[in-house]
């Protein structure tokens, strides 16, 4: 069957396409709203512009497929295969991604607001500016594996009150995106860049962030306690009223960063740079500074112990 075979059909009312080979097929600006192609073989169909919200893609091979600018809302995209796909600027808005893998795949300013993306393989995957706003990325232990964002590009994407618990983010670029408030307890960060990242009131309990590049974010009132950030790169950053009690910061390039009312209880600074830091306030009962830097870092009305 060819596109214009299925085009041919859908217009008479059918839209049960199950299994059907499609590949290479040009569909670019159809109107395929409802469309069953569960299972189907889609590798590289240009759907670009196309109107498929609410079809169902379950199982679909969709690699290397073009669905820039597509129609997808609700559509249903459990378990398909979209890597190395062209999503650039695709309506995803509460479509289920459950266990889709979208390795490679290009999400540039797509909207994924309410989708569903549990245990979806997002490894380098290209999320620049896009929206996930309310999306379902939460780990369920025995349903739902953590979601896997190794590496992919999230340059100022919208991230702000989601649940990404136990996700891998290892070496992900997060520079300016909006975190705040999200859920990033247990998240696996190391080597991320998240530079002038929005993380006020973000929960980064227990988080992998050793290597990580956190110049300039913000990190106010948030709370990052029992945290690893060993080497981390944290100058400029907003960390007022932050909570890093049992953190271990040790090594850390603090240098210039806000720390005014931080709570640094039992907090490992060994060998931290914490010149020209701001620590007005702090809380450091019990922190560990041994050999660190402190040179012109201002400590007035810091609680301490260690004099």
């Amino acid at each position: 069957m060819d596109a214009r075979e299925v085009l041919d059909c859908y217009n008479t009312g059918k839209t049960d396409f199950k299994s059907v080979n499609l590949c290479n097929a040009n569909l670019s600006c159809a109107e395929l709203m409802g469309i069953h192609l569960s299972g189907a073989n889609l590798q590289g169909v240009n759907f670009a512009f196309a109107y498929l919200s609410r079809s169902k893609f379950d199982g679909a091979n969709l690699i290397q497929s073009k669905l820039a600018g597509a129609n997808l809302k609700q559509a249903d995209l459990r378990n398909a295969h979209l890597r190395d796909a062209d999503l650039h600027g695709a309506i995803l808005q509460r479509a289920d991604l459950r266990r889709a893998d979208l390795s490679l795949t290009v999400l540039l300013d797509a909207n994924l607001c309410g989708a569903d993306l549990r245990n979806a393989n997002l490894s380098g995957a290209d999320l620049r500016g896009a929206c996930l706003r309310g999306a379902n990325l939460r780990y369920e232990r025995r349903m739902y594996d953590p979601v896997n964002l190794r590496g992919a590009n999230l340059r100022y994407a919208d991230l702000r009150d989601i649940d990404l618990s136990y996700a891998d983010l290892t070496r992900a670029d997060l520079m300016g995106a909006n975190l705040a408030r999200t859920n990033l307890r247990g998240v696996k960060l190391t080597q991320a860049r998240l530079k002038w990242t929005n993380l006020s009131f973000a929960t980064l309990v227990n988080v992998e962030l050793n290597e990580a590049d956190l110049r300039g974010a913000d990190l106010s009132s948030a709370t990052i306690s029992s945290a690893r950030l060993s080497q981390a790169r944290l100058q400029k950053a907003k960390l007022s009223r932050a909570n890093l009690s049992r953190t271990d910061l040790s090594r850390a390039d603090l240098r210039g960063a806000d720390l005014r009312e931080a709570n640094l209880l039992e907090a490992n600074l060994v060998k931290a740079n914490l010149m020209e830091a701001k620590l007005n306030n702090a809380n450091l009962f019990d922190a560990d500074l041994s050999l660190a830097k402190t040179q012109g870092a201002d400590f007035t009305g810091a609680t301490r112990n260690d004099e």
